[in-house]
C-alpha cells in the first residue's frame, strides 16, 4: 500500500513536464541558445545575449549606470560590470555626467547602434520560429498573457511570497 506521500509525488512527477517554471525556462533557454548562434553568425562572437539588457535601455542621448540598473532590474554593481565588458568590446562610451561628478553616462556607439538593430532582426527572428511551431495566433496570446503576468508582478513591487502558506501576500494600500 502506497503513501499518500508517495502518491503526491508520483502524480506531481507525472506532471512536471507542465510544471509554469520548467515551460518558461526551457523556452529561455531555447531562445537564447537561437539568439546565440544568430548573432554569432552576425559576426558577434564577443556579444553575449546578456549584454542586450543594457543596450535595450540606453536612451539616445544616453543613460547613467544607476538609471540602467533599475530598468533592467539588477544591481548597480552589475550593470557596471557589463557596462564595463560593452565599453572594452566598443558597443557604449561612458562620458562624465555634466551635472553630477559622481555619475558618469552611458552612450551607444555606432557598434552599439548596429548591434541593437541586428538584435531587433533577431527578435524578428526567434518570432518566427516560433511562429512556426505555434502559429502567429497563438504566438501574439503567448506574448499577451507573459505580458500581463509580468506587468503585474512589475508593478507589484511590494509584492512578498510566503513560502509557509504558498501564496503571495499583497500590501495593504
Amino acid at each position: 500500500m502506497e503513501s499518500d506521500k508517495i502518491v503526491e509525488i508520483k502524480t506531481f512527477k507525472e506532471g512536471k513536464k507542465r510544471l509554469l517554471g520548467r515551460l518558461l525556462n526551457r523556452s529561455y533557454r531555447f531562445m537564447s541558445e537561437v539568439a546565440s548562434e544568430f548573432l554569432r553568425g552576425k559576426k558577434y562572437t564577443d556579444f553575449r545575449v546578456g549584454h542586450i539588457m543594457a543596450l535595450v535601455h540606453i536612451d539616445i542621448e544616453g543613460v547613467t549606470v544607476n538609471t540602467l540598473a533599475l530598468r533592467a532590474g539588477i544591481t548597480k554593481q552589475g550593470m557596471s560590470k557589463v557596462i564595463k565588458e560593452l565599453s572594452d568590446s566598443g558597443y557604449v562610451i561612458v562620458e562624465k555626467h555634466p551635472s553630477d561628478a559622481r555619475s558618469v553616462i552611458v552612450k551607444l556607439t555606432e557598434r552599439g547602434y548596429d548591434a541593437l538593430l541586428e538584435w531587433k532582426r533577431c527578435t524578428e527572428f526567434i518570432d518566427n520560429k516560433f511562429t512556426e511551431v505555434l502559429g502567429t495566433e497563438r504566438l501574439e496570446q503567448l506574448k499577451d498573457i507573459l505580458g500581463v503576468l509580468v506587468d503585474y508582478y512589475e508593478n507589484e513591487s511590494e509584492l512578498r511570497f510566503d513560502a509557509l502558506n504558498m501564496s503571495c501576500i499583497l500590501p495593504h494600500k
